[in-house]
């Protein structure tokens, strides 16, 4: 079958990136009228062009969520023209590098996936930014993180895939996203032999799935509903907590078995279900001016419990569940808290991951 037919059969019509390849619809309706601000004048922010940089590609979650916000937010504030800027490199840390070096004058504005609070996590090397310096307008969505097999897969179940001593093919976008990370840190806390194999777009990781060319890949309910409809298509193991159709909430919860099992790894599990509760976040940069930091706050915050975004946000399945700045900046103060030390614990758990993905689990701990 054609990379089309494979395309057509899981997130294609009418999925986010079919709702953007139509045209923009949604958006040019939410653009068509600028209100009044009831809550206050923004001085700071009217008649100015400001740049909000996307830490993803054109057309993913990251990028229409972004998109729906600025409209709504320049329907708010008198002239204020908020231009999208696609910068994919790295997972988004290219994008918190130049966050990091922007003026704090409220002209750049950042939302990305959980890549860049991962590489600081993990003290990677090239890691220009420090996201507990930045000004935090707060969080829109959260979403339940679960993995998924196909019809090519080789298992029934969870306890199927632990008890299998052949490695487990998962389709991945990059060895820098977050899917990579979980499942090879899943390894290390689990003792199974999941191998992601980067280098799939959004929409061909589930074709690959759905065809049998892999056995597995991580969704998140409710972005990715239409993937849990595909023919042979079934959810193994919860990664996260939170709403997921009736039929597969009895899944494994990756918190329970590590509780259970090796309660040293805990704070993995913490930091993975922290990465699915702050989805969508919006951040400024560092030293941003206090009175053009709480006039973004408090335009954010409008603008998410506003029916009308949230009637808008919810058309393109976001789960929305928003969070103020203030929430946010100590969520993720509480993740990278103590940071060197985590930083380890969390490196090692990786290379053991990383082990285990190539059968050598004799490297580590689950020999």
């Amino acid at each position: 079958m054609s990379r089309a037919g494979l395309v057509r059969i899981t997130r294609t019509a009418p999925s986010r990136r079919w709702f953007l390849a139509g045209s923009a619809a949604l958006l040019g309706v939410a653009g068509l009228r600028r209100r009044a601000n009831a809550a206050g004048s923004y001085a700071q922010l009217s008649n100015r062009t400001v740049t909000l940089l996307v830490g993803a590609g054109v057309g993913g979650g990251y990028d229409l969520c972004a998109r729906l916000l600025a409209q709504h937010m320049e329907q708010q504030v008198p002239g204020l023209r908020i231009e999208i800027k696609n910068v994919s490199q790295a997972s988004g840390k290219l994008a918190a590098k130049m966050l990091q070096e922007s003026p704090g004058d409220g002209s750049v504005l950042l939302t990305a996936g959980p890549g860049p609070l991962t590489a600081q996590l993990l003290q990677e090397e090239g890691v220009a930014f420090d996201m507990r310096q930045w000004g935090w307008l707060g969080k829109v969505a959260a979403e339940t993180s679960v993995f998924v097999k196909g019809p090519g897969a080789d298992f029934a179940n969870f306890a199927g895939l632990r008890a299998k001593r052949t490695t487990t093919s998962m389709s991945a976008t990059s060895t820098a996203s977050g899917a990579y990370h979980q499942a090879v840190w899943c390894n290390a806390l689990l003792g199974i032999h999941i191998k992601p194999v980067p280098g799939y777009k959004s929409v061909e990781r589930d074709a690959a799935v759905v065809q049998g060319e892999v056995m597995i890949t991580s969704e998140s309910w409710p972005t990715d509903s239409q993937m849990f409809e595909s023919p042979g298509v079934d959810v193994f193991l919860r990664l996260s907590p939170g709403e997921l159709p009736e039929k597969y909430r009895d899944r494994p919860l990756l918190a329970d078995l590590v509780s259970a099992e090796r309660p040293s790894f805990m704070p993995i599990v913490r930091f993975i279900e922290v990465s699915e509760q702050i989805q969508r976040w919006f951040a400024a940069p560092p030293n941003t001016d206090p009175a053009v930091l709480s006039e973004w706050r408090e335009l954010f915050d409008a603008v998410s419990a506003s029916p009308g975004f949230r009637s808008d946000i919810g058309k393109l399945n976001f789960a929305v569940a928003p969070a103020t700045g203030a929430e946010v900046t100590e969520q993720i103060g509480a993740a990278l808290a103590d940071n060197e030390k985590q930083s380890k614990v969390f490196q090692a758990a990786l290379d053991c991951g990383k082990a285990m993905a190539d059968n050598m689990e004799a490297s580590c701990a689950h020999s």
